[in-house]
Protein backbone atom coordinates (compact mmCIF):
# COMPACT_ATOMS: atom_id res chain seq x y z
CA UNK A 1 0.00 0.00 0.00
CA UNK A 2 2.87 3.03 1.12
CA UNK A 3 4.70 1.67 -2.48
CA UNK A 4 1.09 2.69 -4.19
CA UNK A 5 0.93 5.88 -2.10
CA UNK A 6 3.19 8.56 -4.43
CA UNK A 7 1.14 7.43 -7.48
CA UNK A 8 -2.21 7.66 -5.83
CA UNK A 9 -1.61 11.37 -4.83
CA UNK A 10 0.01 12.02 -8.08
CA UNK A 11 -3.17 10.90 -9.83
CA UNK A 12 -5.06 12.81 -7.68
CA UNK A 13 -3.29 15.84 -8.55
CA UNK A 14 -3.40 15.32 -12.31
CA UNK A 15 -7.56 15.25 -11.20
CA UNK A 16 -7.59 18.15 -9.06
CA UNK A 17 -5.73 19.93 -11.46
CA UNK A 18 -8.38 19.02 -14.08
CA UNK A 19 -11.16 19.48 -12.27
CA UNK A 20 -10.05 22.87 -11.42
CA UNK A 21 -8.81 23.99 -15.14
CA UNK A 22 -12.33 22.86 -16.72
CA UNK A 23 -14.79 23.76 -13.81
CA UNK A 24 -16.95 26.78 -14.77
CA UNK A 25 -15.47 30.10 -13.25
CA UNK A 26 -16.58 33.89 -13.81
CA UNK A 27 -14.55 35.30 -16.63
CA UNK A 28 -12.29 38.44 -15.76
CA UNK A 29 -13.98 41.70 -16.35
CA UNK A 30 -12.95 43.78 -19.64
CA UNK A 31 -11.19 46.89 -18.32
CA UNK A 32 -13.78 49.98 -18.80
CA UNK A 33 -11.32 52.06 -19.88
CA UNK A 34 -10.92 53.07 -23.52
CA UNK A 35 -11.77 51.09 -26.65
CA UNK A 36 -9.88 51.58 -29.95
CA UNK A 37 -13.00 53.16 -32.54
CA UNK A 38 -10.97 51.96 -35.28
CA UNK A 39 -11.32 48.43 -34.72
CA UNK A 40 -14.76 47.63 -35.36
CA UNK A 41 -17.22 48.77 -38.07
CA UNK A 42 -19.77 51.64 -37.28
CA UNK A 43 -23.76 51.66 -38.52
CA UNK A 44 -24.64 54.78 -36.64
CA UNK A 45 -23.79 57.82 -35.21
CA UNK A 46 -26.14 59.87 -32.72
CA UNK A 47 -25.91 62.91 -30.55
CA UNK A 48 -26.73 62.50 -26.76
CA UNK A 49 -26.49 65.87 -25.35
CA UNK A 50 -23.02 67.05 -26.12
CA UNK A 51 -22.34 63.29 -25.89
CA UNK A 52 -21.69 60.81 -28.98
CA UNK A 53 -23.04 57.48 -28.95
CA UNK A 54 -21.84 55.16 -31.68
CA UNK A 55 -23.12 51.59 -32.55
CA UNK A 56 -21.97 48.34 -34.53
CA UNK A 57 -21.18 45.06 -35.65
CA UNK A 58 -21.22 42.50 -32.56
CA UNK A 59 -23.85 44.87 -30.46
CA UNK A 60 -20.80 47.14 -29.87
CA UNK A 61 -21.68 50.60 -28.41
CA UNK A 62 -19.46 53.22 -28.09
CA UNK A 63 -19.48 56.49 -26.10
CA UNK A 64 -17.93 59.99 -26.43
CA UNK A 65 -17.52 62.90 -24.00
CA UNK A 66 -14.81 64.60 -26.01
CA UNK A 67 -16.40 64.89 -29.79
CA UNK A 68 -15.00 61.38 -30.48
CA UNK A 69 -11.45 61.99 -29.34
CA UNK A 70 -11.64 59.00 -27.38
CA UNK A 71 -14.19 56.12 -26.26
CA UNK A 72 -15.12 53.60 -23.57
CA UNK A 73 -17.84 50.85 -23.89
CA UNK A 74 -21.29 50.99 -22.63
CA UNK A 75 -22.71 48.32 -20.88
CA UNK A 76 -25.41 46.32 -22.39
CA UNK A 77 -27.58 43.64 -20.95
CA UNK A 78 -28.34 41.29 -22.03
CA UNK A 79 -25.12 41.43 -24.39
CA UNK A 80 -26.58 39.32 -27.36
CA UNK A 81 -23.81 40.45 -29.64
CA UNK A 82 -25.99 40.44 -32.75
CA UNK A 83 -25.15 43.47 -35.28
CA UNK A 84 -26.57 46.73 -33.87
CA UNK A 85 -27.47 49.02 -37.51
CA UNK A 86 -28.90 52.46 -36.09
CA UNK A 87 -29.05 54.37 -33.42
CA UNK A 88 -31.56 57.50 -32.49
CA UNK A 89 -32.40 59.78 -29.21
CA UNK A 90 -35.34 61.75 -28.53
CA UNK A 91 -33.62 63.34 -26.06
CA UNK A 92 -30.56 64.05 -24.21
CA UNK A 93 -31.19 61.13 -22.02
CA UNK A 94 -33.34 58.63 -23.81
CA UNK A 95 -31.94 56.51 -26.91
CA UNK A 96 -32.68 53.58 -28.97
CA UNK A 97 -30.56 51.29 -31.08
CA UNK A 98 -31.92 48.59 -33.25
CA UNK A 99 -30.67 45.76 -35.41
CA UNK A 100 -30.35 42.11 -36.02
CA UNK A 101 -32.71 39.42 -34.94
CA UNK A 102 -34.89 42.44 -34.14
CA UNK A 103 -32.51 43.74 -31.61
CA UNK A 104 -34.06 46.45 -29.69
CA UNK A 105 -32.22 48.32 -26.86
CA UNK A 106 -33.04 51.31 -24.77
CA UNK A 107 -31.12 53.92 -22.80
CA UNK A 108 -32.50 56.44 -20.12
CA UNK A 109 -29.06 57.85 -18.96
CA UNK A 110 -27.47 59.16 -22.18
CA UNK A 111 -26.26 55.84 -23.38
CA UNK A 112 -24.12 54.88 -20.63
CA UNK A 113 -26.47 51.54 -19.80
CA UNK A 114 -28.77 50.16 -22.38
CA UNK A 115 -31.18 47.49 -21.53
CA UNK A 116 -32.80 45.10 -24.00
CA UNK A 117 -36.30 45.61 -24.55
CA UNK A 118 -37.10 43.13 -27.88
CA UNK A 119 -35.17 40.14 -29.15
CA UNK A 120 -36.56 37.95 -32.01
CA UNK A 121 -35.36 34.46 -30.76
CA UNK A 122 -37.06 32.80 -33.59
CA UNK A 123 -36.31 35.01 -36.31
CA UNK A 124 -32.81 36.62 -37.88
CA UNK A 125 -34.71 39.76 -39.49
CA UNK A 126 -32.69 42.68 -39.11
CA UNK A 127 -34.10 46.16 -37.86
CA UNK A 128 -32.16 48.99 -40.64
CA UNK A 129 -33.10 52.42 -38.87
CA UNK A 130 -34.86 54.30 -36.09
CA UNK A 131 -36.70 57.59 -35.90
CA UNK A 132 -38.84 59.93 -32.87
CA UNK A 133 -39.65 62.12 -30.99
CA UNK A 134 -39.87 62.85 -27.41
CA UNK A 135 -43.59 63.62 -27.19
CA UNK A 136 -44.81 61.24 -29.77
CA UNK A 137 -44.10 57.99 -31.54
CA UNK A 138 -40.87 56.35 -32.32
CA UNK A 139 -40.71 54.04 -35.56
CA UNK A 140 -37.93 51.19 -36.35
CA UNK A 141 -37.87 50.25 -40.12
CA UNK A 142 -36.42 47.08 -41.41
CA UNK A 143 -36.17 43.99 -43.42
CA UNK A 144 -39.29 41.87 -44.74
CA UNK A 145 -41.85 45.36 -44.37
CA UNK A 146 -41.21 45.52 -40.77
CA UNK A 147 -42.41 48.72 -39.34
CA UNK A 148 -43.04 48.76 -35.67
CA UNK A 149 -43.99 51.57 -33.36
CA UNK A 150 -43.97 53.09 -29.63
CA UNK A 151 -45.74 54.82 -27.73
CA UNK A 152 -44.00 54.87 -24.75
CA UNK A 153 -40.61 56.21 -25.85
CA UNK A 154 -38.97 53.20 -26.65
CA UNK A 155 -40.50 50.58 -23.84
CA UNK A 156 -42.33 48.06 -25.75
CA UNK A 157 -43.03 47.78 -29.41
CA UNK A 158 -45.87 46.57 -31.52
CA UNK A 159 -46.24 45.77 -35.56
CA UNK A 160 -47.86 48.15 -37.83
CA UNK A 161 -49.09 47.37 -40.95
CA UNK A 162 -47.94 49.20 -44.56
CA UNK A 163 -48.77 49.95 -48.38
CA UNK A 164 -45.18 48.18 -49.05
CA UNK A 165 -45.83 44.24 -48.60
CA UNK A 166 -42.48 42.53 -47.82
CA UNK A 167 -40.33 44.93 -49.29
CA UNK A 168 -36.77 45.71 -47.33
CA UNK A 169 -37.47 49.24 -45.33
CA UNK A 170 -34.64 50.94 -44.55
CA UNK A 171 -34.25 54.20 -43.25
CA UNK A 172 -37.18 56.14 -41.91
CA UNK A 173 -37.05 60.25 -40.75
CA UNK A 174 -39.49 62.69 -39.96
CA UNK A 175 -39.35 66.66 -40.20
CA UNK A 176 -40.57 66.78 -36.30
CA UNK A 177 -43.77 68.67 -37.48
CA UNK A 178 -45.72 65.11 -38.74
CA UNK A 179 -44.54 64.61 -41.95
CA UNK A 180 -42.59 61.31 -42.20
CA UNK A 181 -41.08 59.45 -44.93
CA UNK A 182 -39.81 55.52 -45.31
CA UNK A 183 -37.34 54.56 -48.15
CA UNK A 184 -37.04 51.03 -49.17
CA UNK A 185 -36.50 48.05 -51.64
CA UNK A 186 -37.11 48.66 -55.30
CA UNK A 187 -37.63 52.46 -55.30
CA UNK A 188 -40.53 52.27 -52.55
CA UNK A 189 -41.38 55.66 -50.71
CA UNK A 190 -44.03 55.59 -48.10
CA UNK A 191 -44.99 58.86 -46.41
CA UNK A 192 -47.38 60.19 -43.64
CA UNK A 193 -49.01 63.51 -42.65
CA UNK A 194 -50.31 62.55 -40.03
CA UNK A 195 -46.95 61.82 -37.86
CA UNK A 196 -46.99 58.03 -38.97
CA UNK A 197 -50.90 57.12 -38.26
CA UNK A 198 -51.09 56.50 -41.77
CA UNK A 199 -48.90 55.94 -44.65
CA UNK A 200 -49.38 56.39 -48.46
CA UNK A 201 -47.11 54.63 -51.31
CA UNK A 202 -45.88 57.41 -53.51
CA UNK A 203 -44.80 56.99 -57.33
CA UNK A 204 -40.67 56.45 -57.44
CA UNK A 205 -38.43 57.61 -60.56
CA UNK A 206 -36.21 54.57 -59.28
CA UNK A 207 -36.93 51.00 -58.96
CA UNK A 208 -33.59 50.36 -57.15
CA UNK A 209 -32.90 50.28 -53.22
CA UNK A 210 -33.26 53.58 -51.33
CA UNK A 211 -30.84 53.08 -48.70
CA UNK A 212 -31.64 56.47 -46.57
CA UNK A 213 -34.06 59.37 -46.35
CA UNK A 214 -33.66 63.23 -45.49
CA UNK A 215 -35.67 66.21 -44.53
CA UNK A 216 -34.12 69.38 -45.51
CA UNK A 217 -36.31 72.42 -44.71
CA UNK A 218 -39.55 73.96 -46.58
CA UNK A 219 -41.36 70.30 -47.14
CA UNK A 220 -37.84 68.92 -49.46
CA UNK A 221 -36.80 66.30 -48.88
CA UNK A 222 -33.94 63.54 -50.22
CA UNK A 223 -33.98 59.93 -50.20
CA UNK A 224 -30.61 57.84 -51.89
CA UNK A 225 -29.02 54.93 -52.75
CA UNK A 226 -27.53 52.39 -54.80
CA UNK A 227 -25.50 53.30 -57.73
CA UNK A 228 -25.55 57.28 -56.50
CA UNK A 229 -28.91 57.57 -57.28
CA UNK A 230 -30.54 60.42 -55.29
CA UNK A 231 -34.05 61.32 -55.41
CA UNK A 232 -35.72 65.03 -54.63
CA UNK A 233 -39.03 66.36 -53.23
CA UNK A 234 -40.19 69.54 -52.80
CA UNK A 235 -43.96 68.99 -51.67
CA UNK A 236 -43.71 66.82 -48.28
CA UNK A 237 -42.80 63.37 -50.20
CA UNK A 238 -45.80 63.99 -52.67
CA UNK A 239 -43.89 63.68 -56.17
CA UNK A 240 -40.03 62.61 -56.58
CA UNK A 241 -37.36 64.10 -58.91
CA UNK A 242 -34.02 62.29 -60.11
CA UNK A 243 -31.33 63.75 -59.91
CA UNK A 244 -27.16 63.49 -60.82
CA UNK A 245 -24.61 63.32 -58.24
CA UNK A 246 -21.65 62.74 -60.90
CA UNK A 247 -21.07 59.58 -58.51
CA UNK A 248 -21.52 55.96 -59.59
CA UNK A 249 -21.26 54.19 -56.17
CA UNK A 250 -24.15 53.59 -53.63
CA UNK A 251 -24.74 56.38 -50.82
CA UNK A 252 -25.41 54.98 -47.22
CA UNK A 253 -25.75 58.50 -44.92
CA UNK A 254 -26.78 61.80 -45.35
CA UNK A 255 -26.69 65.17 -43.08
CA UNK A 256 -28.31 68.64 -43.39
CA UNK A 257 -25.52 70.72 -41.79
CA UNK A 258 -26.13 73.70 -39.71
CA UNK A 259 -25.44 76.11 -42.38
CA UNK A 260 -27.88 74.05 -44.50
CA UNK A 261 -25.36 72.40 -46.50
CA UNK A 262 -25.82 68.68 -47.62
CA UNK A 263 -23.07 65.71 -47.08
CA UNK A 264 -23.71 62.24 -48.23
CA UNK A 265 -21.34 59.49 -47.80
CA UNK A 266 -21.19 56.06 -49.15
CA UNK A 267 -19.90 52.96 -51.29
CA UNK A 268 -15.37 53.20 -51.34
CA UNK A 269 -15.59 56.41 -49.13
CA UNK A 270 -17.37 58.34 -51.52
CA UNK A 271 -18.31 62.07 -49.96
CA UNK A 272 -20.52 64.36 -51.95
CA UNK A 273 -21.96 68.09 -50.98
CA UNK A 274 -24.49 70.49 -51.77
CA UNK A 275 -24.79 74.22 -51.02
CA UNK A 276 -28.24 74.25 -52.72
CA UNK A 277 -30.76 72.35 -50.22
CA UNK A 278 -29.62 69.35 -52.38
CA UNK A 279 -30.28 70.33 -56.12
CA UNK A 280 -26.42 70.44 -56.97
CA UNK A 281 -23.48 68.14 -55.73
CA UNK A 282 -19.52 68.24 -55.68
CA UNK A 283 -17.57 65.44 -55.38
CA UNK A 284 -15.40 65.53 -52.22
CA UNK A 285 -13.77 62.27 -51.88
CA UNK A 286 -14.31 58.97 -54.11
CA UNK A 287 -12.14 55.59 -54.93
CA UNK A 288 -11.95 54.85 -52.01
CA UNK A 289 -11.91 50.94 -50.18
CA UNK A 290 -13.69 51.12 -46.99
CA UNK A 291 -16.98 52.48 -47.27
CA UNK A 292 -19.04 54.64 -45.12
CA UNK A 293 -22.17 53.89 -42.90
CA UNK A 294 -22.48 57.21 -41.29
CA UNK A 295 -22.09 60.69 -40.72
CA UNK A 296 -22.67 63.26 -38.06
CA UNK A 297 -21.99 67.32 -37.90
CA UNK A 298 -20.07 67.86 -35.21
CA UNK A 299 -20.17 71.51 -36.12
CA UNK A 300 -18.28 74.25 -38.08
CA UNK A 301 -16.42 72.68 -40.57
CA UNK A 302 -16.26 68.82 -38.75
CA UNK A 303 -17.22 65.80 -39.32
CA UNK A 304 -17.82 61.98 -37.94
CA UNK A 305 -17.78 59.43 -40.26
CA UNK A 306 -18.42 55.71 -39.57
CA UNK A 307 -18.22 52.84 -41.20
CA UNK A 308 -15.78 49.49 -41.84
CA UNK A 309 -12.63 51.73 -40.58
CA UNK A 310 -14.55 52.47 -37.42
CA UNK A 311 -14.56 56.23 -36.03
CA UNK A 312 -12.98 58.85 -37.34
CA UNK A 313 -13.13 63.05 -37.52
CA UNK A 314 -13.20 64.77 -41.14
CA UNK A 315 -12.57 68.48 -41.62
CA UNK A 316 -14.87 69.95 -44.17
CA UNK A 317 -12.03 72.70 -45.20
CA UNK A 318 -12.37 71.57 -48.97
CA UNK A 319 -11.53 74.52 -51.72
CA UNK A 320 -14.75 76.70 -51.74
CA UNK A 321 -14.73 76.90 -55.79
CA UNK A 322 -14.92 72.98 -56.86
CA UNK A 323 -17.16 71.95 -59.19
CA UNK A 324 -19.65 69.16 -59.70
CA UNK A 325 -17.73 66.42 -60.72
CA UNK A 326 -14.26 67.06 -59.52
CA UNK A 327 -12.53 65.39 -56.98
CA UNK A 328 -10.56 66.41 -54.27
CA UNK A 329 -8.19 64.43 -52.06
Amino acid sequence: MKKNLPGLLMSAAVLGAALFAFSPRPLPAFAASAIAANQVQINGLARAGARVVAVGERGVILVSDDRGASWRRAAVAPDEASTLTQVFFISPRVGIAVGHDGWILRTTDGGDHWQEVRFDHAHSDPLLSVWGTAGGPVFATGSFGQLLVSHDAGATWTQQPTPAGDRHLNAIAGDGHGHLVIAGETGTLLVSGDAGATWEKRPSPYEGSLFGVLSLADGAWLAYGMRGNVLRSTDEGATWQHLDTHVGTSYFAAIRLDNKDVVLVGQGGAIVTSSDAGQTYAVRQVGGVQSLDTVLDMGPGQLLLGGEAGVGRLSLAWPAATAPGAVTQ
